[in-house]
Parts: structure tokens; C-alpha cells; sequence
């Protein structure tokens, strides 16, 4: 009888039909969003693939190689991370030997298994340990759809369609798209605007886009401006949640709420803003959703790293587990090259942690060893030993942010620029001086999983504070880390509210998360008109402290269990985490709220014709021919070229002589030495610019002859970009024109 129940394992349990509801509440807002600016065929395929060819498999492989199965929120969003990851290490074997489009084909031979072998069925398709409860299921629902929302405001939503009015783009994504279009045909990636020259970039969310457009033969401009953003930023909405709910597993830690919370706080919290005309500094994972695809991606795979490593710290059974870790850590070294050093910090601390308090060590030091080869391996075979102009210079971070040229006629002007970004951050996640000693089951001492996130999360702000890089690129080490912020922050506020002893405190969360809304919004409007930082400092503060007090009156006139000072110090942090998201809010009606946090389109972009130009070569040549073009620079200005012009390779697929030199290792290497803008150097090499640029403005023979030599096939004659003469057409054949831009092909 005792072998008997062991074989029945625990008791399972169905969801509820309620929390189902809301899943699929979500599933049809999402649905909603990508038909925005997608077709039906397009929204198909991409669901289709999304949903069977990685979900899916990821699922099958989240439960069976790490006998998951705590929900299907934690399922899902887990299994699209280890799906997307799995899909990445397949398509970079299969392209290594020009099989990129039959990258697909290891989905059926996972799902086939996971249903013909009887003991691989029993452990994956079984009901879930603990299903989320009808309330929790609606909070979760609420706070993904309203940050999702957000995200879609200020970005498909301002800048779509793309490729159609060059006074309204963000020449960053035609940067992502020109990699993804290498990714298709390259092992590794090419530099395609730069003469395909190597490029040393994590590169893995384009090789997962490739893959994509192979299997679904969905164009890249829509896969990357309007389809790809929408699942990763679910996925991770559902892993902060995860996350939050293996520190919150009862009623008193906050367990209906915390999660939820977590989603909205890692969302669009993470920073008070009460200076009405200046942002300080946007690091939730809404600012980077959308425009900074990497970024998106490897967010989802730095939080299912934390759920795994968690569950191992915390008890290294079942062993598999390791197996997720060493896949979900390679594919973290090309996704983001912020991950890595935030992994082996965070294990690091839990080593010390667990060696002061005489714990075993090992899953800390194997955990620890591996992040550190993996990233040396990194930094050799996808990095080059590059650094991508990134030094090392504590707190020029100050310098760059933007409170900073406020403040630049004030003395001291770096450590006030310092002094009020810092408090800004700790308001926005004050619940982490809350998280007291919580102890895991088993254990003494602190849980080494907190310690482990709080390594994470310290890592975080101190490869922002240490380093610098132009376009302020070292936010990302906080940006990675922040939903684990969040997620602390979190749980230390479940904390300090279960010292209320009241179930009920979940009131006191969300009146005083309200008014804090409110009362912030009143003195940013009331302060507006201060010079300096010290008034709406003031303001603020006052306006925290009113709302922490009545809610804290209040809570002790209704009669309400525990200490005034602790309802006092919840309300206040309460306000202040929740108030955060004040300006990402307002963001979705106001544009001068969102130009303090997300980005506004500018110039740079390309026609309607220049576009259909470029992928009209697409479609008329081969992968690998090689285009020349007179369009460099999406701005020139007083002798000044922004030569972060992308979108010719990015639209064509095809290797561009000399398109732009922005974002190349050569540019950014010059940079480092110069200590200039990476996009505003001059072409290091003069003379080779001259000579292609001449067949456009002066052809001659020799002319077309060094162009042929160098192994151009065709050339792009941009008209906006400069004068073309009239007399090329003599010397190559005219293949293609619009009102913008002629296409020739060299005989």
C-alpha cells in the first residue's frame, strides 16, 4: 500500500474556471493588440507557431526535465522561455550546416514522445500542485493587462506602421532587424549595413526571430516592429509572478496579492518621479519592451534562471533541474550580456552566505563555476573579447542621467544629480528594507534563495553605478535586475503587512497604493512650477506622509488589529512602491509624461517608397549580393553624420558596402579611444567612402569597375539622400524605380 501511494504521488488539482477565465481575458487582449497592426494570416501563423512550436514543447520539457507542475501561470510562461531557448540551440546547430529552415522539426519529436511513452505522459500532462485561486488569477489578470496596455501605448501604438514616414521612426529596431536578417542566412551573425563584416553582439533574440520568420514565412519588419515584443513580455510577467509566489505561499505573506503586484510594480515602478519636466531614469521592464528586443528577451531568461536556481538552493532534488540551468545559462550568455555577471554575483553572496552559517556549499559553488566559465566562454566566441564600449567609471552614471545638466550650474551638481536618482529608486522599491530574516523550511539562517536574489539584485546597481557606456547602455545591468527588485520588494511588503495580523490588510495595500496615485499627481501639478529639486522633493514627501497617516488613522479607527506604526510604515511603502507607477501611467494620455520615461519617435526613417524599394531587391536577388548606396546618415547636420542608418539591409536582407557604421565593433572600439558618440564619428576610412559615393554623384568606369571588384552586385540610389547623376544609368542597368529611390544592378 505505501509503494501504492507513492506511485499516485501528491494530490492534484484542476484550475478553477474563473481563473481560466482570466487567463483567456489576457490571451484575447494580446490576441487584440497583435491584430492592431498585423493581418489575420500573419496573427495566425505567429499564434500557431508561438503557441505549438514553442509553448508547447517548452512546457513538455519544463515538466519533465524539472518536474514542474506548481501552476499553469508558472508552466507556460516558464515553458515559452525554455522553449525559446531550446529553439535558439536548435537553430544555431541546424544554420551552422544551412538547415536553418527546418529548425522547426524538433517540436513534433518532443510533443510525439511526451504522448506515446506512458511514464512521460503521466509526469507532464497531470493537473497542476497549486492552482491560482479565482481572486488571485483576476489581480494577476489586471496588472499584466494594464502594463501590457502601457507598453503597447508608447510603443507599436506611437510608432507604427513602420517604414513609412521618415520623421517617425527609431532607428534602433532597423539596427534589430538588420541582425535578424543576418541571422536567416549567417552563422554567426554579419554586420549587413558594413559590408557584412563580423559582428560580436548578443545575438540569440535574432537568431529566435530567423527561426520565426522560417517557419511561419512571416516578414521580418512585422515580427519584429508588431509580433515578437507581445509574448516575452507576457512570459516574463508570468515569471515575476512565479517568482513572487515561492516567498508568499500563505494567506499572511500576501500570497493573493504579492504576485500581482509584483507584475505592476516590475511593470512600471521602480522610480518616484517628482520633477514635472525631468525623468530620473526608466528601469522598469516597460521602458525596454518594446524597443530593446534583447533586452525583452533576456529579462525571460534571467527570471526563469531565478525560479530554477531558487528551487535548487532551496533543495537540489529533483537533479534534472541542473539541466535547465546549464540550458537556460548558454542561451543567457547570447541573449543579454548583462545576465551572466548578475547570475555569478548572486551565487557568489549565497556561497559566502551559506559558508558563514557552516550550510552546504555546493549548489552555490557548482552554480557559481558555471556562470563564470560560461561567461569567459562568452566573452571570447560571442563577444570577441569585446566590451562594446562599455569602461569602468563609478558614477558617471550621474553625469549622463538627466537630472544632471538640470542641475549643472549648482556646485556638487554630480552628487545632487546622484543624491536624488538613488532616493527616487529606494521610494520605488522600499519594500526591500522589509524583508527581515525569513528562514526556509529545513534551514537556519536567512532562506539562501533571498540571498541569492539579493545578490542579483545588488549586482544590478552596482554594474550601473561601476561602468559607463554611451546611450547610458549600463541602465541595462539595472534594468535586468530590477523585476527581481521588484519582486523583493514585494515580499518585504507582505512582510511588513503580516505583522498586522489581518488578512484583510490586502485593503490597506490597495487604498493606500491608490491615494499615493493620487497624492503624487497633486504635487507633481502644485510643484511644477518650482525651480531646482528641493521643492517637488518636498511635495512629494509631504504628499506620502498625508497619505500614509490618514490611511494609518483609519485603519486604527475601523478597529483593525496591529501597531499604528506598522499600518503607518505599510502605507507609506505601499504609497511610495505603487505610486511609483504614477508617470508610466499617465504616459498612456500625456506625451510629455511619456518623454520622462519611454522613448518618442524622431528622424531617420524611410519613405513608403524607399522601403518598397529595398524590398523590392529583397525579393529580386540573392542572400549574400552585395548592394552599394549613397544614403549613410539619417541626420547630417553642421558636418555631422548620425550614421545609425540601418533600414537598406535591414529591409533588403542583403550585405550593404556602406550603409551606416553606427553599432559595428570597429565604431564603438574608436569610441572607447576617442571618447566620442559611437553614431557621430567620421568613416574611419575616407577614401573608401569617397570612391563608393562617387559612382553615385560622378560614375565613370573605373568607377563602377572598383565597386564590381569589391563584389557589388547592385546599387541603391537614395535621392533624399543626395544628388545622383543622371549619367549612371550609362554605365549599370536600371532595374527598379520610385519616386525616391533607383535601383541598378552592375552588368
Amino acid at each position: 500500500m505505501r509503494a501504492k501511494a507513492r506511485r499516485r504521488g501528491p494530490r492534484r488539482a484542476a484550475p478553477s474556471l474563473s481563473g481560466l477565465l482570466a487567463g483567456i481575458a489576457v490571451m484575447v487582449l494580446a490576441i487584440v493588440l497583435l491584430f492592431q497592426h498585423s493581418t489575420v494570416t500573419e496573427v495566425g501563423r505567429f499564434v500557431l507557431f508561438t503557441g505549438l512550436g514553442i509553448a508547447l514543447p517548452g512546457f513538455v520539457l519544463w515538466r519533465l526535465i524539472g518536474s514542474y507542475g506548481r501552476n499553469l501561470v508558472e508552466d507556460f510562461a516558464a515553458g515559452f522561455a525554455v522553449g525559446t531557448a531550446a529553439q535558439i540551440v536548435v537553430y544555431l546547430a541546424s544554420a551552422s550546416i544551412g538547415l536553418q529552415a527546418w529548425s522547426w522539426v524538433w517540436v513534433p519529436v518532443v510533443l510525439l514522445i511526451s504522448f506515446a511513452d506512458s511514464d512521460v505522459r503521466a509526469r507532464v500532462w497531470r493537473r497542476v500542485d497549486q492552482p491560482i485561486r479565482p481572486v488571485q488569477a483576476w489581480l494577476l489578470a489586471a496588472s499584466t493587462s494594464i502594463v501590457v496596455l502601457v507598453v503597447y501605448r508608447r510603443g507599436p501604438g506611437q510608432f507604427l506602421p513602420a517604414y513609412t514616414d521618415p520623421l517617425h521612426s527609431y532607428p534602433d529596431l532597423a539596427f534589430q532587424q538588420a541582425l535578424a536578417a543576418s541571422a536567416k542566412y549567417d552563422v554567426p551573425i554579419s554586420t549587413l549595413w558594413l559590408g557584412g563584416e563580423p559582428m560580436k553582439y548578443h545575438s540569440f533574440y535574432h537568431q529566435a526571430t530567423a527561426a520565426t520568420a522560417w517557419a511561419t514565412r512571416i516578414d521580418l519588419t512585422d515580427l519584429i516592429h508588431s509580433l515578437t515584443w507581445l509574448p516575452l513580455f507576457l512570459a516574463g510577467c508570468g515569471l515575476v509572478y512565479a517568482l513572487t509566489t515561492r516567498f508568499t505561499p500563505s494567506a499572511e505573506s500576501g500570497a493573493t496579492w504579492a504576485g500581482p503586484l509584483a507584475v505592476l510594480i516590475a511593470g512600471l515602478g521602480g522610480a518616484v518621479q517628482p520633477l514635472a519636466d525631468t525623468g530620473l531614469g526608466g528601469i522598469s521592464t516597460a521602458v525596454a519592451a518594446y524597443l530593446s528586443p534583447t533586452q525583452n528577451l533576456g529579462v525571460l531568461i534571467a527570471l526563469a534562471l531565478c525560479v530554477v536556481v531558487v528551487d535548487l538552493l532551496r533543495s537540489d532534488r529533483p537533479r534534472s533541474r541542473w539541466v535547465l540551468l546549464v540550458v537556460l545559462a548558454l542561451v543567457a550568455a547570447g541573449a543579454k550580456s548583462t545576465i551572466l555577471p548578475l547570475l555569478g554575483f548572486g551565487f557568489g553572496i549565497a556561497f559566502v552566505h551559506l559558508a558563514m552559517t557552516r550550510q552546504s556549499t555546493r549548489t552555490a559553488f557548482i552554480g557559481g563555476v558555471l556562470s563564470f566559465v560560461i561567461f569567459l566562454a562568452a566573452l571570447v566566441a560571442i563577444f570577441g573579447g569585446s566590451t562594446w564600449g562599455t569602461e569602468v567609471k563609478p558614477f558617471q552614471t550621474f553625469v549622463q542621467l538627466a537630472p544632471y545638466s538640470m542641475l549643472g550650474s549648482e556646485p556638487h551638481a554630480q552628487l545632487l544629480s546622484a543624491a536624488t536618482t538613488l532616493l527616487s529608486w529606494a521610494l520605488g522599491a522600499s519594500g526591500l528594507l522589509f524583508l527581515g530574516r525569513r528562514r526556509s523550511s529545513g534551514r537556519t539562517g536567512r532562506d539562501p534563495a533571498t540571498v541569492f536574489l539579493i545578490g542579483f539584485a545588488v549586482a544590478g546597481l552596482l554594474g550601473t553605478l561601476m561602468t559607463t557606456q554611451s546611450g547610458i547602455s549600463q541602465l541595462y545591468f539595472i534594468r535586468t535586475a530590477f523585476p527581481v527588485i521588484a519582486v523583493l520588494a514585494c515580499v518585504g511588503l507582505a512582510n511588513l503587512v503580516g505583522r498586522l495580523g489581518d488578512r484583510r490588510a490586502v485593503v490597506l495595500v490597495g487604498a493606500a497604493g491608490l491615494c499615493g496615485l493620487v497624492a503624487l499627481a497633486v504635487a507633481r501639478a502644485e510643484s511644477a512650477e518650482l525651480r531646482g529639486i528641493k521643492g517637488p522633493w518636498l511635495w512629494s514627501a509631504a504628499a506620502l506622509g498625508v497619505v500614509a497617516m490618514v490611511i494609518a488613522l483609519a485603519w486604527k479607527v475601523l478597529r483593525r488589529p496591529g501597531s499604528i506604526v506598522v499600518a503607518f510604515l505599510a502605507a507609506a511603502v505601499a504609497a511610495s512602491m505603487i505610486g511609483a507607477t504614477l508617470v508610466p501611467l499617465q504616459a498612456v494620455g500625456s506625451d510629455k509624461a511619456s518623454d520622462l520615461v519611454f522613448a518618442h519617435p524622431g528622424r531617420g526613417g524611410a519613405t513608403a517608397a524607399e522601403a518598397g524599394a529595398a524590398r523590392w531587391l529583397r525579393r529580386n536577388s540573392q542572400p549574400g549580393e552585395l548592394v552599394a548606396t549613397n544614403a549613410h546618415c539619417i541626420i547630417q547636420q553642421g558636418g555631422r553624420c548620425d550614421s545609425r542608418h540601418f533600414w537598406i539591409a535591414a529591409l533588403s536582407e542583403r550585405p550593404v558596402l556602406i550603409e551606416g557604421w553606427s553599432y559595428s565593433n570597429q565604431a564603438n572600439r574608436i569610441a572607447l579611444t576617442t571618447d566620442a558618440n559611437p553614431s557621430l564619428i567620421p568613416y574611419w576610412n575616407r577614401e573608401e567612402l569617397a570612391a563608393n559615393d562617387a559612382a553615385f554623384t560622378a560614375p565613370t568606369p573605373a568607377a563602377i569597375e572598383r565597386l564590381r571588384k569589391a563584389g557589388v552586385r547592385w546599387l541603391y540610389a537614395d535621392h533624399r539622400a543626395g544628388k545622383v547623376s543622371p549619367v549612371l544609368r550609362n554605365y549599370v542597368r536600371l532595374r527598379h524605380a520610385t519616386m525616391d529611390a533607383t535601383i541598378y544592378e552592375i552588368r
